[in-house]
């Protein structure tokens, strides 16, 4: 009878674990540290744009600051980046991307909230910059086409420009790096990091291509 009894409770739990890791099968848990989470409770929603995309689950303590552990929905996976910024507001935490360039976090990233006065006024006050923003993006963006097509027209030029000699290979070569590495300087004074290091990246490639 015990052993029946045992056996039903493990499986009762199987299933209870079974159950939860398909309801939360590609979710994202998250540790924010900030200074003070103020009202902030379990079961607080997590916002970016007024749209939630997921809820606070634990709130703790960890080296006399405050640790809120959230989560992310899957459809909300990669709304929170590696350098998202964060305000705590009427028992939500706002996530602010205006000025986020940085990659996905990973599941169980511990992310320290940034609390001095600039960090917290761009995160309350992004809306206000966010078309400015957006329009420096615009302008890499378009950068990063005009480059695309400038690698797929030199590929073409390429045979040519090996016909005519070493020197006029090199020289047009030389050309091209000039304009991506001056795109590569735009990128990084937009904070696009990741942008500039895969553009040289992109560029290393082709010339190992066109140098064969």
């Amino acid at each position: 009878m015990f052993r029946k009894l045992l056996a039903l409770i493990v499986l009762a739990v199987a299933v209870w674990l079974g159950a939860r890791y398909f309801a939360h099968r590609g979710e994202i848990k998250a540790t924010l540290v900030v200074h003070e989470a103020g009202s902030l409770r379990t079961g607080d929603p997590v916002v970016e744009n007024d749209e939630t995309i997921g809820r606070v689950t634990k709130i703790t303590q960890l080296d006399g600051e405050d640790a809120v552990v959230i989560r992310l929905d899957r459809a909300h996976r990669r709304s929170v980046v590696t350098d998202s910024l964060f305000s705590v507001e009427n028992r939500r935490v706002v996530v602010s991307n205006t000025f986020a360039v940085g990659k996905p976090i990973d599941d169980g990233a511990v992310l320290r909230v940034k609390d001095d006065r600039f960090s917290r006024w761009l995160a309350k006050h992004a809306d206000s910059v966010k078309p400015l923003i957006e329009k420096v993006k615009r302008a890499a963006d378009e950068k990063l086409d005009a480059i695309d097509g400038e690698l797929a027209s030199a590929s073409a030029k390429v045979p040519d420009w090996k016909r005519e000699g070493q020197g006029a290979f090199e020289k047009n070569v030389a050309a091209l790096q000039k304009k991506i590495e001056k795109t590569e300087k735009d990128l990084e004074r937009s904070k696009r990091f990741e942008d500039a290091e895969q553009l040289r990246k992109r560029f290393e490639r082709w010339l190992k291509e066109v140098g064969r």
